[in-house]
């Protein structure tokens, strides 16, 4: 009798054992899925408060031409694109004018495809291709050396450029981007006939300020 009243008790402690443990196992991923959530609500939160969602150079161009971004779904990207808009078209005048003011200077330059980019939120790092870059500059730098009447092949090249980083990135691209950095005037034509058009990527709270030739 003793000796089965001692197994039955044995069970029962090794019972009480096994929910012990079973119970600290719980409570410890129960623990752990909090941290996550918690830690994922805190990088949520640093990002939404950081100049495009912290994204900055390589990985905030491959987030605008469609490469996954951890923790950023489609709403919050179509949110960034917005942002990106701005960056983009500050990037893509800055290289045209710094071309433009070596070929006033009468030397060419070696341009880099990184930018850092003033935003309301602070300063962004872009990136754009080394091609693209190469050729903004290129193409300030020989419209400062080339009569504005000759300036059709310039215009060209930097409309090919525009129409490659807009279709990366998938912004608007419906004006060209010689429209915008490079306008040529119509001395025959009325200004209230043809009004002049907006800048392809500045909004219009944001206008191009231009200077030199291509301002004229």
């Amino acid at each position: 009798m003793d000796a089965l009243l001692n197994a039955l008790m044995a069970i029962a402690l090794l019972l009480i054992l096994i929910l012990v443990i079973y119970l600290i196992d719980r409570v410890n991923a129960i623990e752990k899925e909090t941290r996550k959530v918690i830690t994922s609500i805190n990088d949520k939160s640093a990002r939404a408060a950081a100049p495009l969602m912290g994204l900055s150079s390589k990985k905030l161009w491959d987030a605008m031409t469609g490469r996954a971004t951890e923790g950023l779904d489609a709403e919050a990207l179509t949110d960034l694109r917005s942002h990106y808009q701005v960056v983009l078209s500050k990037h893509i005048e800055a290289l045209y004018q710094e071309g433009f003011k070596d070929g006033q200077r009468g030397f060419s330059g070696e341009p880099k495809n990184t930018k850092q980019i003033a935003t309301s939120q602070g300063l962004v790092e872009s990136w754009i291709p080394s091609a693209q870059a190469n050729a903004l500059y290129q193409c300030g730098l020989n419209a400062a050396q080339t009569p504005e009447a000759q300036w059709g092949p310039i215009r060209a090249s930097m409309d090919e450029a525009g129409q490659f980083l807009m279709g990366k990135t998938l912004l608007d691209a419906s004006i060209p981007l010689s429209d915008w950095l490079m306008p040529v005037a119509h001395p025959d034509v009325s200004p209230v006939a043809e009004p002049s058009p907006q800048p392809l990527l500045a909004p219009a709270a944001e206008p191009v300020a231009m200077s030199g030739p291509a301002a004229r």
